[in-house]
């Protein structure tokens, strides 16, 4: 076989036209010409672009590489963190419920007591002032008339401490979170003056007793603040159960809040709480003059959380 000329040979390697290198004889080689200079010129500047090519591909392989490096190492942190703060959540989702059944038993135990010691002890004044009124009535009118504001004064009395009985462990609650919140609220219109509108599905109130107790007690603060500062006539509440969660929502007419004392507090802060610690949220829409609405969403099935 014939092997190819190197002036061919050349041409191929340089990337030139075969006619230049033919002009040389192979002892022309050995001097260089213009055309050689050129041609060696050429292909170290062709080598030199692409070895800058190369080193600014391998550099941006070598970032992206430590950018993701960099995001398995937070994503990592970031599962370790959301783990810990399940764990957390759950330590204190018992030691909340183990809180609230602390605080449920003192209260009935107080309650109790004060009805068993306190009560009995003010009923038995009131009948031994009741006995000494009958007893003085045609003797002594004028003592007859001091026993009788006594006697009333006692009856104030008694009834201060059955409401501060029921504050404690409402017994209606023992009758179910529905006729609980219907006695509640007619015991509100009652004492003071304003009307009130209740609808309820039924399925809302399938719930356990810590649950009822929780969202009796924010009724309970909710309708406080309205008779405290609302100046309202009327009050509107529903408490609806959709998708696993239940809306409890209270609204009244009165002269509304403006959105610093919303967010400063206004006897809300308790009510913010509670709704924490049972997992929800709580919202308030309300302007000067245009009424007030608490809007509240609380998940069912989930435990007791610390807000």
């Amino acid at each position: 076989m014939k092997r190819a000329p190197r002036s061919l040979s050349a041409a191929l390697v340089l990337g030139v036209t075969s006619a230049p290198c033919l002009a040389f004889a192979p002892a022309d080689w050995a001097t260089p010409t213009p055309g050689l200079l050129l041609a060696t010129i050429w292909l170290l500047v062709i080598g030199w672009g692409f070895h800058t090519l190369l080193r600014h591909h391998l550099r941006s392989d070598d970032r992206l590489c430590d950018a993701q490096a960099q995001l398995g190492v937070e994503r990592h942190a970031r599962a370790l963190a959301e783990r810990a703060l399940a764990e957390t959540h759950k330590v204190l989702c018992r030691l909340v419920e183990q809180q609230e059944g602390v605080r449920d038993t003192e209260r009935r135990r107080i309650a109790r007591d004060i009805h068993d010691d306190l009560g009995q002890n003010l009923m038995a004044l009131k009948i031994e002032l009741t006995l000494l009124q009958h007893a003085t009535r045609a003797a002594s009118p004028q003592l007859n008339a001091r026993i009788d504001v006594m006697i009333r004064n006692l009856d104030l009395a008694i009834k201060s401490l059955r409401g501060i009985i029921n504050d404690l462990r409402p017994l209606a609650l023992d009758a179910g979170l529905r006729y609980a919140m219907e006695c509640q609220l007619s015991e509100f219109t009652r004492l003071n003056g304003i009307r009130h509108h209740f609808t309820a599905d039924p399925a809302a109130f399938d719930t356990d007793k810590a649950f009822d107790a929780m969202l009796f007690r924010i009724l309970q603060e909710s309708l406080s603040n309205v008779a405290r500062h609302s100046q309202a006539t009327d009050v509107r509440v529903a408490l609806t159960r959709d998708d696993g969660q239940l809306n409890l929502t209270i609204r009244d007419n009165g002269i509304g809040l403006a959105a610093a004392d919303a967010a400063q507090g206004c006897g809300l802060d308790g009510i913010r709480d509670r709704v924490a610690a049972l997992g929800g949220s709580f919202a308030i829409d309300s302007k000067p003059g245009g009424g007030c609405q608490l809007s509240l969403i609380i998940p069912l099935g989930q435990p007791i959380a610390v807000h």
